[in-house]
């Protein structure tokens, strides 16, 4: 059975939907599969879409919501066994089911403010401390609950390092099992998204981090640290790889260029002299130079028999 897709882009720009790309959703089903050691588990995501997400790990059943009915009716239509509901993850109740995992690419950065009055009352009865900012982070709280253990989150990266979500990431705590950068992730936007794990069993600080490019299909970098004490997540960083300098070569460069001055100097000299009657002491220069380089030369065999030079720092101009 081929899989259909509700792509409705004026809605969802509105809600701050995208589309997620294949390669995206392969990189979650291989999440899923190395946290989950069964084939076909039950899988929660409280912003279904047309269960995009869900495509690869071919859920047993998928339970979830949607606040686009059509995205909904999509879901229905693309997996046989579904519990799906339309309307807002805020206003939803549901308390008879516990999945194997949740998985969920919610809404990105939308205002508590905007909510309806309702959304708002239901959200301060379970997290009475939310008054403000964004609401990413009570999308990964709410849903936690309809999970036996392991979260799966396609989030804005804000959530690392907004202070309204403070709050939230002190909540996850040791939780967090793995927390990596996604680049190329959309098919209709080049914006760049992190990739949570939560582990509800988990105990301990350390924490997994990659990068991963959905265009490349490769993990570009890894680490493996420890989580900050209080709870700021910083995401994974690959430092540029410095362009290596041939030290040689460039040491070669600048004696070239050195000595064509020198010998263009002279030839100039000499024609200013021959051509113009220019008074120019060219041979003394030439005795000032070939002094230079014969006690110079004694220097360097000094040196090198010793391993000492006489210059200090204020000598060579250093600073």
């Amino acid at each position: 059975m081929s899989f259909e897709e509700h792509n409705n882009r004026k809605i969802a720009k509105k809600l701050a939907e995208y589309i997620t790309g294949t390669e995206l959703r392969q990189y979650t089903a291989r999440k899923v599969k190395k946290y989950i050691k069964i084939d076909n588990p039950a899988i929660f995501d409280g912003a279904v879409g047309s269960g995009q997400l869900e495509q690869f790990i071919e859920p047993s059943k998928l339970y979830g919501i949607d606040i686009q009915e059509q995205s909904v009716l999509t879901t229905r239509r693309n997996y046989e066994n579904t519990d799906i509901e339309i309307g807002s993850f805020f206003n939803y109740t549901r308390g008879d089911f516990v999945t194997n995992a949740v998985v969920m690419n919610p809404p990105f950065s939308i205002e508590f403010k905007s909510l309806s009055d309702e959304e708002k009352e239901n959200i301060q009865e379970e997290f009475d401390w939310k008054k403000s900012g964004k609401v990413d982070d009570i999308f990964v709280l709410k849903s936690l609950k309809y999970t036996k253990r392991f979260g799966f989150y396609i989030l804005f990266p804000g959530v690392c390092y907004r202070k309204t979500e403070q709050k939230f990431r002190e909540l996850i705590g040791n939780k967090l099992a793995e927390l990596n950068l996604i680049k190329n992730a959309f098919d209709d936007t080049s914006i760049e998204v992190i990739f949570i794990v939560v582990d509800k069993e988990k105990t301990s600080n350390d924490i997994e981090k990659e990068i991963y490019d959905c265009k490349l299909k490769k993990q570009i970098h890894y680490e493996k640290n420890i989580i900050l004490d209080n709870f700021r997540w910083e995401m994974p960083y690959k430092e540029s790889e410095r362009e290596e300098i041939d030290i040689l070569s460039v040491e070669n460069e600048i004696e070239r260029v050195e000595f064509e001055k020198f010998k263009n100097g002279l030839k100039q000299d000499l024609f200013l002299i021959v051509n113009l009657g220019v008074d120019i002491n060219i041979e003394n220069k030439i005795k000032k130079r070939k002094k230079f380089l014969n006690d110079f030369e004694k220097e360097v065999k000094e040196a090198l028999c010793t391993g000492k030079v006489k210059y200090t720092i204020e000598e060579l101009k250093l600073f």
